[in-house]
């Protein structure tokens, strides 16, 4: 299905789990004051975006897909950011019309309820914007912040059922049902089906192969070949995981690097750096792991209509670009491609296969050997009437993506034709290590890996 026929598919269905509920409880208030019909029309409001809060960053494959990780995630946090206001104004109204509800250790139980979840709401938040700080450790917080999610919504559901008021309706009773079944299935398939029961993302280590001495590409095979493997758009990512498990399995996400047209086998370039990809180089043949995927939006086949991609890539940031590469190969794309590469001069990773392409590809390869990719780097690479036609994918540390982008858009390239890849699952990628030779690193935790060293993609 297009993506934008994807698109417009879920913000339909997105906007139907918001405000249908709320319309119907308007429509079957009947006598109901107005300070009552504000009061529960702001908290049911509040409680069908928290059903679409938890259900935007379930990873479903093709929501993902369609609007890319870092929409997601914004949407995400922006729509929680609104539900606790929400729930705020909620609070007042009550307050206003009951104000024996302000005192929540002299309230009836509903209303102790109700308080409970707004704690847990409030705490929510902020444990996700102290997550997001320097130093946070991400496998902690992460789960703290599901935790508290799934307390406040539980203890809102409470809130309404003990209230007695929507669910003695039956239009209304079916409609949060339909809300409950919603929320139960797409977490049932996230948290429990995925992990525990899905035979799709069983893989076996086919072989470990160094790229250089801190870089590997893990080749994996899937169990189950007769399902014939993962099918996957070139720079998409996986979530991996060394074991089964629904509570407490650490898994990161890493960018494919293998060829699309190849789905017999999987290939992860990873840098040793951090504990878990670290561990990853030492896996021995045989062994199993999971993966979970494919996600993301940043893929060549978002600019399938133009006329050439110019690849910018930072350090391991090339890993999503040797998949376009290798897929383009393989289909024999005819179209002019250029990869920029900003690296380490002591570490060029894929120079020989890089040159075979070049054989197989119209493509130029330009290592940028400690120079910053600028204007004026850009304008010797691409041909003046060539420079605002053709697709730009940019991935590599934030250092790296913000000079590309500032050149970009000094060369007057459009917006729509730019695509980079530079965030973690919940925020702006922390990069650490040393620099890829687009600028300083920042040394921070490693918890969300992509292609570097987290993974998330943006259309800019």
């Amino acid at each position: 299905m297009p993506d934008k026929l994807t698109r417009a598919l879920w913000t339909a269905v997105l906007a139907a789990l918001v405000v249908v509920p709320v319309v119907l409880m308007a429509a079957r208030s009947g006598g109901t004051s107005v300070a009552g019909m504000l009061s529960v029309g702001l908290g049911l409001l509040a409680l069908s975006l928290l059903v679409v809060v938890v259900v935007v960053p379930s990873r479903v494959r093709s929501m993902t897909r369609a609007f890319g990780v870092e929409k997601v995630i914004g949407l995400h946090r922006w729509l929680g950011i609104l539900a606790i206001v929400l729930v705020g104004l909620h609070l007042t109204v009550a307050i206003a019309k009951h104000p024996t509800l302000l005192n929540p250790l002299t309230a009836t139980t509903p209303a102790k309820a109700g308080w409970t979840s707004v704690a847990a709401l409030l705490l929510v938040g902020l444990v996700a914007a102290r997550g997001r700080r320097p130093g946070a450790r991400y496998e902690i917080w992460a789960r703290l912040h599901v935790l508290l999610a799934g307390a406040a919504l539980l203890l809102a559901a409470l809130h309404v059922w003990w209230l007695q008021n929507l669910v003695t309706d039956p239009v209304m009773r079916l409609v949060l049902s339909a809300l409950v079944l919603v929320l139960i299935g797409v977490l049932a398939h996230r948290w429990v089906w995925r992990p525990l029961f899905s035979r799709q993302g069983a893989y076996v280590v086919y072989g470990v192969r160094r790229e250089s001495p801190t870089v590997s590409t893990l080749v994996l095979a899937p169990v189950h070949l007769r399902r014939g493997g993962l099918r996957f758009a070139p720079g998409q990512f996986v979530w991996l995981r060394l074991k089964r498990g629904v509570v407490g399995t650490e898994e990161h996400p890493f960018t494919i690097a293998s060829s699309a047209r190849v789905t017999g086998r999987l290939e992860l370039t990873v840098r040793d750096q951090g504990d878990f990809s670290g561990l990853l180089s030492t896996l021995r043949t045989g062994s199993k792991v999971w993966l979970d995927g494919p996600h993301g939006s940043f893929t060549a086949e978002s600019a399938e209509g133009s006329p050439g991609l110019v690849l910018l890539a930072g350090g391991v940031g090339i890993t999503p670009m040797m998949s376009m590469l290798r897929t383009l190969a393989d289909r024999g794309d005819p179209r002019t491609h250029r990869l920029l590469v900003a690296e380490r001069g002591t570490e060029p990773l894929f120079a020989d296969e890089l040159t075979a392409l070049a054989r197989r590809l119209d493509l130029r390869v330009t290592r940028t050997e400690g120079r910053r990719i600028d204007a004026a780097l850009l304008a010797e690479v691409v041909p003046v009437s060539e420079i605002r036609v053709l697709d730009y994918f940019v991935c590599g540390s934030p250092s790296v993506i913000t000079g590309s982008l500032a050149a970009l858009e000094q060369l007057g390239v459009p917006p729509a034709r730019v695509h980079t890849e530079q965030f973690g699952w919940s925020g702006a990628i922390p990069v650490s290590g040393p620099s890829d030779g687009g600028g300083t690193a920042t040394a921070l935790p490693e918890p969300r890996r992509g292609s570097r060293h987290g993974r998330r993609s943006v259309r800019t």
